[in-house]
């Protein structure tokens, strides 16, 4: 029996010259490892170690180490994704058929590396939440089986850890299940309305070639915050004169001012210091994040304002960059509407590794908006974040947010069947003509 694993995770966000081991099992006599679908090492024996080059620029990576006889042939393969999410947990959801052999109910089950238990477990179908009793147990609707239907689930062990899982069924899969989807995002354009997933089909290329569509999904938003730390002060003395400009029932309490989310819309917050980690031998950087916070726990404003990291003995050492690429990635998680939102204040210090230029181009290349939000125009110029908005005045902060707040409205998951790179996915003309791929 031949095995090849790779003895090198890449779990975080990476990028340049990078040391690649792969253990190997069997009759092999050499391993190849690919990046990207082309060749780009090739070992004859062990130890199976060498260097990969990833280039200077944060995007995602396919790196796949094949194992070969004698005659060149493949006998074996291990894969991994870098620079897109990477989950610390896992959960799974089992379909329960019913007497017509239609799905009937769904189970979940996980599992977290830390052993850490649930703090919250959501189940939704086609974007609607549903009921799970205390055995993670759901019982499905009756919905019609010629229809494709999308079970999302997710499972949240800590502010940080998210396991999310996906999964499809009737429509062309009649009473089967596939769970090797990838979510699309796309953009609605002005005046225009999107078809149901049947007559979508031929829409989404994936290196060329039509998808099939499996679905398409408006769901919940996700916002991921980063904010310069001298940021919040500014903003609560900034929003104590924007309160003056308000009816009675509004001054001095910017909680439920005008600048909300949808109900459901989820905002987060990543801190811009980084601490230090270790585990399984290997001493890690880590962003720390908050909470989800929603349209009921107050305005965009108000959260910006009020919501405070916890005590970090590396916070004075700001890596702004740095964290807006790790918001970047836990916008992914979720396989929704996304975007994320760094604000800067008027005199902000930035010590990140990655340059604006390099995150941006990633945020772009995994199809994530980035909004920058800017109280001086100085330092925004200084610091390289091209489009900020300025919102320095409360006429120019409202449309900042408005622009912001339709970015994430207009946006919608078409899923297409099989497991893509962003890279490789593309639009038809006819789709071309309604949407825009997010980015």
């Amino acid at each position: 029996m031949v095995q090849v694993a790779f003895l090198t995770l890449f779990l975080g966000l990476t990028s340049g010259m990078q040391p690649v081991a792969v253990e190997v099992r069997g009759p092999v006599s050499a391993v190849e490892l690919m990046l990207d679908g082309t060749a780009v090492v090739r070992l004859g024996g062990p130890p199976w170690r060498t260097k990969v080059d990833l280039g200077s620029a944060l995007e995602p990576h396919e790196l796949v180490a094949r194992a070969l006889d004698g005659k060149g042939q493949e006998i074996g393969r291990a894969r991994q994704i870098l620079n897109l999410p990477r989950p610390p947990a896992e959960v799974e959801i089992l379909l329960e058929r019913g007497a017509r052999g239609r799905p009937a109910g769904a189970h979940l089950t996980w599992r977290s590396l830390s052993g850490e238990k649930p703090v919250a477990v959501r189940l939704l179908l086609d974007g609607r939440p549903l009921a799970l009793d205390e055995r993670a147990h759901a019982v499905l609707p009756d919905i019609a089986p010629e229809v494709t239907h999308i079970l999302s689930t997710e499972v949240r062990f800590s502010a940080t850890i998210v396991a999310r899982k996906d999964v499809g069924f009737g429509g062309p899969w009649g009473t089967e299940v596939s769970t090797e989807l990838t979510a699309v995002p796309v953009r609605l354009r002005a005046g225009k309305k999107l078809p149901e997933a049947k007559d979508l089909q031929g829409w989404i290329l994936a290196a060329g070639k039509p998808m099939p569509v499996a679905a398409v999904e408006h769901a919940p938003a996700q916002l991921v915050v980063v904010r310069d730390r001298a940021a919040r002060r500014m903003l609560a003395r900034f929003g104590e004169t924007m309160s003056l400009d308000f009816p009675r029932p509004w001054i001095g309490d910017l909680r439920g001012f005008a600048m909300t989310l949808e109900r459901e819309d989820q905002i987060r917050f990543v801190w811009p210091a980084a601490r230090q980690a270790s585990g399984l031998g290997l001493t890690s950087e880590l962003f720390d994040s908050s909470g989800d916070f929603t349209a009921k726990d107050g305005s965009v404003l108000w959260l910006l304002q009020t919501i405070r990291p916890q005590r970090n003995k590396n916070e004075a050492n700001q890596r702004l960059a740095d964290a807006v690429a790790v918001a970047g990635l836990q916008a992914l998680v979720g396989n929704r509407p996304r975007a994320v939102l760094l604000v800067l204040s008027q005199e902000t210090q930035d010590n990140s590794r990655y340059s604006t230029d390099a995150v941006s181009r990633y945020l772009e290349a995994v199809r994530v908006p980035l909004a920058v939000w800017s109280l001086g125009e100085r330092n925004r110029a200084a610091l390289g974040w091209s489009g900020a908005d300025d919102i320095s005045s409360r006429n120019k902060l409202q449309a900042a947010f408005d622009r912001l707040r339709d970015n994430l409205a207009a946006q919608r998951m078409v899923w297409i069947e099989g497991g893509h790179l962003p890279a490789s996915l593309s639009l038809s003309p006819a789709a071309a003509e309604v949407v825009q791929l997010v980015k």
